[in-house]
This record gives C-alpha cells, sequence and structure tokens, in this order.
C-alpha cells in the first residue's frame, strides 16, 4: 500500500532546520542575504528572470502589489466569487472596491466573460486566481485587458510553478502575489512573494514593504 502524501501539510527535515539555525546563527533574522538569495532564486527558476520581492504573507503581497500599481480610493478591481478573502480583502484595504464575478465551473477560475461584462469606467484592473494550482484563462484575460485598457494582477497563491502552454504563472501581470504559508506547496512557515513586470513596481513593492526606506531612515514614501 503506497503512503499518502497530505496535500497541505508543511514537511520539514534536516535541511529546513539547518537553513533556519543558517539564519539564526548569523544574527541578521530580517532581511538579510539569505532572504535576497530566495528572491534571486524564486525569480530565476519560477517566473522566468522576473524580479521579486519578499514580504511577511501572501496577504501583504497583494495588497502592497496593488499599491505598487497605483490602485487606490475609486478604483474598481474584479476579482472571483470564489477565493480565498484575502484577494478581496486586499482591494479593500488599498480603499478600492472589490468586484466580484462568477467563475467557470470546470475550473474554477474567473470566467473571462463575465469579467468583460463588469468592467465600467471605474475598473482599474483584473485580479484572478490561479486556484488549487490551475491557471487561469490568461490569454483570454491578456487580450481582454488589453482591449479595454485596464491592468492585469495574478492571485497565484498556490500555484508555484504551474504554467499555461509552457509560459509560467506569475509573468502574466503587472505584479502576482505568490503565498508561503504552511499549507501552500512552497513554505517559508510563513510569508508571500511579489513577482513585477517592470523596476518600477518592484521599487515601489521594496519601499511599501519597509515603511518606505531602500536605505535605512531614507523614508521616501509613506510604507
Amino acid at each position: 500500500m503506497s503512503e499518502f502524501i497530505p496535500p497541505a501539510k508543511p514537511i520539514i527535515g534536516d535541511e529546513e532546520r539547518e537553513a533556519v539555525d543558517r539564519v539564526l546563527r548569523s544574527g541578521m533574522v530580517a532581511q538579510g542575504p539569505e532572504v535576497a538569495a530566495f528572491e534571486d532564486e524564486f525569480g530565476r527558476h519560477l517566473v522566468a528572470g522576473r524580479e521579486c520581492v519578499a514580504v511577511n504573507s501572501g496577504t501583504a503581497g497583494l495588497h502592497l502589489g496593488l499599491l505598487a500599481a497605483g490602485v487606490g480610493p475609486g478604483d474598481e478591481v474584479i476579482v472571483p466569487s470564489f477565493t480565498f478573502a484575502a484577494t478581496g480583502n486586499s482591494v479593500a484595504l488599498t480603499g478600492a472596491t472589490p468586484v466580484f464575478v462568477d467563475i467557470e465551473p470546470d475550473t474554477f477560475t474567473l470566467d473571462p466573460s463575465a469579467v468583460e461584462a463588469a468592467i465600467t469606467d471605474r475598473t482599474r484592473g483584473v485580479l484572478p486566481v490561479h486556484l488549487y494550482g490551475h491557471p487561469a484563462r490568461m490569454r483570454e484575460l491578456e487580450e481582454l485587458t488589453r482591449r479595454r485598457g485596464i491592468a492585469l494582477y495574478e492571485d497565484a497563491a498556490q500555484a508555484h510553478g504551474a504554467s499555461l502552454d509552457g509560459r509560467p504563472v506569475g509573468t502574466f501581470g503587472e505584479f502576482a502575489m505568490f503565498s508561503l504559508y504552511p499549507t501552500k506547496n512552497m513554505t517559508s512557515g510563513e510569508g508571500g512573494m511579489v513577482s513585477a513586470a517592470n523596476p518600477e513596481i518592484s521599487r515601489r513593492l521594496r519601499l511599501l514593504r519597509n515603511q518606505g526606506m531602500e536605505r535605512q531612515y531614507e523614508n521616501e514614501i509613506i510604507g
């Protein structure tokens, strides 16, 4: 009889314990070279070289990604009606309004036709979720958002390593969030990772995650 593989249980062995001990021995337990190396490796191996920014949770990653992309009060962001609360909550935390639309019953991801029907003159962007690791219909959503002149973002909280036609998730939107919570398919105990489409968004992410600072005590924005 084969051994049951739990779908949402962190597997922590000697290699993981040694990695944690290495950080503790360094005396630098927040940010530091290990985090920077993780950001670089995640970008190179999972999102086709996009710059990545580590944050303290997936929810924070969505929130800061939306802020870095310019979402705020008066905007609407279209999200799926079937997802974890953080997707809609992160939009609301920016002051924008989450607009919930239908999913497709076979994939549980955003229905592009429902998205188009929900677009208004206040729609800033669309935030599909790659649920259960299954990519949303990104080809159709890319074409739709380009045609309608709105932005495309990605909630890839549980889709590390997923791809569509050979293109990894996390490379379609202006930003994409990956969760590192213990129940996800990659975990750091807590945390999140945000991939950015361009240097402007990645720089704003780094400012927002650290009180508006890239260099110590040089506060540029409210972070």
